[in-house]
């Protein structure tokens, strides 16, 4: 039986994890957060590792303050540069599978065809670079391990997401500002777990260190066109309007562009991809 660590536990998509995993018969699964298992300190990774016997790892760890690392970059470093390499390093020691999420924002949006695993990174924001690190930092250590990137995560779970904010804005608001020249795809957390799941299985057959996945819902549109099928799905009385990103300026830059291409992973692990509206038709109940 594997013995799956999952760190970020709390977050979106390690929620998503847990529901999907709690109760299962043929895993078991330690979920952990920040309270319980300090990532960036290499000594407690190990101890954890060897202490619970683990057969994989998913780092679902990280830091998501796209804006806050501009200022906060020692914070963004260590848990999402540091907290990798050392799951990494216990990984690589002892022979196990990494699982590690990335994100798009390791590129900077300059193309306006979907990216594929191919492309080179070039990060416009600090959190872009500290994840490209992330990357980095798992390939260096020779582990068994894969990457998957995905954009635009929202989840009933978590602390702070788009869907979240514009519900809130939504009731508080007759009109919102959203931009409409940043294309993407939203991708519900519990379709990135599934996918997952699916994977975890297959890794034993096959040897890879540090592959990289995309992984995001299908199809694609604007954050005003997300905002807007937001408020219609929940029939909020709050119209949205859209604005260029010159009239909404933030600490961090993102990618004008960053929709990624999910060719391969469907290649090379079956994996299906919903549609993003139809994913989140699904999910705005949870809401």
């Amino acid at each position: 039986m594997d013995n799956i660590l999952i760190t970020g536990a709390d977050g979106q998509l390690g929620s998503e994890l847990r529901s999907l995993t709690e109760g299962r018969s043929d895993i078991q699964c330690l979920y952990t957060d920040c309270q319980d298992l300090d990532i960036t300190d290499a000594d407690a990774v190990e101890k954890f590792v060897t202490g619970h016997s683990i057969t994989k790892i998913i780092n679902c760890a990280a830091y998501n303050n796209v804006d806050g690392a501009e200022t906060d970059s020692d914070a963004a470093i260590r848990i999402n540069v540091t907290g990798p390499m050392n799951l990494a390093a216990a990984a690589a020691r002892h022979g196990i599978y990494l699982v590690h999420l990335s994100s798009d924002f390791v590129f900077d949006g300059t193309k306006s065809t979907p990216y594929h695993e191919s492309d080179k990174p070039a990060p416009l924001s600090e959190y872009g670079r500290t994840k490209l690190a992330g990357e980095i930092a798992i390939k260096r250590s020779g582990c068994l391990s894969i990457i998957i990137r995905t954009s635009w995560l929202y989840s009933p779970a978590g602390k702070k997401n788009f869907v979240k904010t514009m519900l809130r804005i939504g009731a508080e608001e007759e009109i919102v500002n959203v931009v409409y020249d940043q294309t993407g795809t939203p991708t519900y957390a519990k379709d990135l777990a599934e996918a997952i799941l699916h994977i975890l299985p297959q890794l034993d057959a096959v040897p890879r260190y540090g592959e990289i996945f995309h992984y995001s819902d299908e199809g694609s549109c604007s954050k005003a066109e997300w905002a807007q099928k937001i408020m219609t799905l929940k029939k909020t009385d709050c119209d949205v309007n859209p604005i260029p990103t010159s009239q909404y300026p933030a600490p961090a830059k993102r990618p004008a562009y960053s929709v990624l291409d999910k060719s391969l992973i469907r290649t090379v692990f079956g994996v299906k991809v919903p549609l993003w509206e139809r994913s989140l038709s699904k999910a705005i109940r949870l809401f």
